[in-house]
């Protein structure tokens, strides 16, 4: 039979999407692989003991919480348990990459790392829905890292846009949270894309790491385009009346001093002006998401490390440091090396991560040498983020979130996600150091969000459990255990939990002792942690 040559091409075409499909898992796990030799080396040396690997109902919650930013639905979790497929867990790690809920989650991961200012300070709470917006759109897309952080540092600030100008879909809140001012634009663009603090080099040399004075406004004058107006210090800056760039602008005044210096990267080099007709921060967007920059690559990768294991492989993941060097140093070169090869893209370096037996192995001490979270010899204990607990909190019972495809970061502070969000936020830099506070506590306790949550006449779960005629008491109890915990109750809990709810627990009735229990597992440990 003769078959057009278009059907002929596109065949061809088709047939080879497989293959790299497969050669790119094939990569994965052999990157996955030597990650994981490199620990079993390390352990060897410190005689470590790694942890047991998760159980398939642990990994699928951990990764759905880091993934998705919430807990599995009880459907997804039966599916997984049943699937027999030896390679269900890559293909659970696919799938959620394709989902909206991963790119919210990422989003979300992203605008706290690059814009912090607006979550500590309610004068920038404004900017987050077009900066989240922004981010949406390039994760939605796949765009490569490099470009995103390019577009960030290059950015065309429209002084004629008005007082709308921050809340458009725009990477402008990076500079408005930095009130456009050379010196926070320069420690924030140092610290968010390289990992390097140079705030304290402001006003001096670094007492302790190797930045001086002048390394700090050699930074700044890529950014010395911004002309500040003369105000009482004590008055809120007009962001309209600073956005006065100049955008040949290389040299900056070293405040206090005679000096001017110009415009150097942190490598000790300088921007070819002659050669070059690009705008200052042009220049250095250029240096800063070049293959061969020293901290770019290296820098996002252990961002996305912290992501997935409560830390970084530097630590904190913002002080590239002489002082403060990687744990494992290899591991966090080889992602580097991986994140340069894709393209920049983070997908890939999610793969590799979730694919490796460090990232897979249990919460559960089962040694004294696994103590130690610098050696992640097993899962280490992490809180949820607000946006993570509220978001469980709506999966476990059932809570119906509206979505908006035209904008689905509208912020309203009278949601009970936002004010669940903002009651929850905290400072805490790592997830492993975070708090819970009275206030939060009795919100989980007594608040008004879990009170309907745990209601009869508002949790949807609740109700379809109570309500299912057909359900046994056992099967009632493990569907809420699947639903809050995303585990099946032990043979012990089943028996206690068994006896309470057909005892009717402190009322005498079946049903809210089931409300009882649900109650209680959602303000366990169990749930509050990502494990």
């Amino acid at each position: 039979m003769c078959r057009p040559p278009f059907l002929i091409a596109a065949f061809a075409l088709f047939s080879l999407l497989p293959c790299a499909a497969s050669a790119e898992q094939s990569n994965v796990q052999s990157t996955a692989d030597r990650i994981d030799s490199l620990f079993e080396a390390a352990w060897q040396a410190e005689s470590v003991t790694p942890a047991k690997p998760a159980g398939d109902a642990e990994y699928l919650r951990r990764v759905s919480l880091d993934l998705a930013g919430r807990i599995p639905a009880v459907s997804e979790l039966r599916e997984f348990l049943a699937d027999e497929s030896p390679d269900k867990r890559a293909q659970v790690v696919e799938r959620m990459l394709d989902s909206p809920a991963s790119v919210r989650n990422f989003t979300t991961v992203w605008r706290n790392a690059l814009i912090p200012q607006a979550n500590d300070q309610p004068q920038f709470r404004g900017v987050i829905p077009g900066f989240e917006a922004w981010l949406w759109e390039h994760f939605s897309k796949g765009t490569p890292y490099d470009q995103i952080v390019r577009e960030i540092i290059t950015a065309e600030l429209n002084a004629n846009a008005g007082p709308a100008l921050f809340a458009t879909t725009s990477p402008d809140a990076f500079f408005a949270v930095r009130e456009l001012k050379p010196e926070n634009l320069a420690s924030g663009t140092a610290r968010a894309f390289l990992g390097v603090r140079l705030d304290c080099a402001q006003c001096h040399d670094h007492p302790f790491d190797q930045w001086s004075q002048t390394q700090f406004w050699n930074m700044a004058a890529f950014y010395s385009g911004f002309a500040r107006p003369e105000t009482d210090e004590d008055e809120p800056v007009n962001m309209m009346a600073v956005m006065n760039e100049d955008r040949d602008r290389r040299t900056i005044a070293i405040p206090g001093t005679d000096e001017v210096v110009p415009a150097v990267f942190l490598t000790g080099t300088a921007p070819n002006w002659e050669e070059s007709v690009v705008s200052p921060r042009e220049a250095l967007a250029d240096w800063i998401v070049a293959d061969n920059n020293p901290y770019f690559a290296r820098m996002a990768v252990n961002r996305l490390w912290n992501q997935f294991f409560g830390r970084g492989i530097v630590d904190p993941v913002d002080d590239f440091s002489e002082n403060n060097p990687p744990s494992h140093p290899e591991v966090l070169d080889l992602l580097a090396q991986e994140f340069i090869a894709s393209g920049y893209d983070y997908r890939h370096v999610v793969r590799i991560i979730t694919a490796t037996r460090v990232y897979q192995l249990s919460s559960e001490q089962t040694h004294e040498s696994q103590e130690d979270p610098i050696h992640f010899a097993r899962s280490a204990l992490r809180g949820l983020t607000p946006e993570q607990l509220f978001d469980s909190l709506a999966e476990a019972t059932g809570f119906y979130q509206p979505f908006r495809t035209e904008n689905p970061f509208v912020i309203a502070m009278d949601t009970p996600r936002a004010q669940f969000v903002d009651l929850f936020r905290d400072a805490a830099e790592s997830s492993m150091d975070r708090e819970t506070t009275i206030l939060q506590a009795l919100a989980m306790m007594n608040g008004e969000f879990i009170g309907n949550a745990t209601s009869l006449d508002e949790s949807r779960t609740l109700r379809a459990v109570v309500e299912f005629p057909a359900m046994t008491a056992e099967q009632k109890l493990e569907t809420l255990y699947l639903a809050a915990l995303s585990r099946q109750p032990t043979n012990e809990e089943t028996a206690a939990m068994v006896e309470y709810v057909k005892g009717g627990g402190a009322t005498g009735d079946a049903d809210a002792a089931l409300t009882d229990v649900f109650w209680a597992l959602l303000n366990s440990s169990e749930f509050l942690l990502n494990h």
